[in-house]
């Protein structure tokens, strides 16, 4: 890593300590006794909440631009096994949400002062766990698009390099 990824790797990691000191210290004012993880979950939606919030992303921006370079030093077109674990992993939100919504289609689901099964519960469902996976949706969807294309890539490059053999050889 070079000096740029490890200075903003501490900025954000000052960031989420930022974040955490304050969930701790408001824990402390008020008592630990109405479950710890409350204290963690009330600020996101404060000003340290955004802090939270962009730490994190930075993070994880950093730490994908590093793995590119990386990648791209060793000019390596390749599918790794960590890399098919992680594609296959990515259908999880996928498969939760839909499980819910089968969930929901069969069991019913309560919106306002009904309960809606079939169809309508399908959809409510789906909607409603979309809601609370939809930050995780389209970084599974860019996962998989890069997955495919890096697969692509590689076969292509396979091909052309078998066919370079094949010449050679002859």
């Amino acid at each position: 890593m070079n000096k740029v990824e490890k200075v903003l790797i501490g900025l954000f990691g000052l960031g989420i300590f930022v974040y955490l000191a304050h969930c701790i210290k408001r824990g402390m004012i008020y008592g630990f006794s109405g479950g710890f993880f409350s204290y963690f979950t009330y600020p996101i939606f404060s000003e340290y909440g955004l802090i939270l919030a962009l730490s994190v992303i930075g993070l994880i921006t950093v730490f994908i631009v590093h793995a590119i370079l990386k990648r791209k030093k060793r000019k390596a077109v390749g599918i790794t096994k960590a890399d098919k674990i992680w594609f296959v992993i990515s259908f999880v939100p996928f498969s939760l949400v839909m499980l819910y919504g089968m969930y929901g289609a069969f069991f019913g689901i309560d919106f306002l002062w009904s309960r809606n099964y079939g169809l309508d519960g399908f959809l409510l469902a789906v909607v409603f766990g979309g809601i609370f996976i939809i930050p995780v949706l389209p970084l599974c969807i860019i996962w998989q698009v890069i997955y495919l294309v890096t697969r692509h890539k590689a076969k292509k490059a396979a091909m052309t390099a078998s066919v370079q053999n094949k010449e050679m050889s002859l």
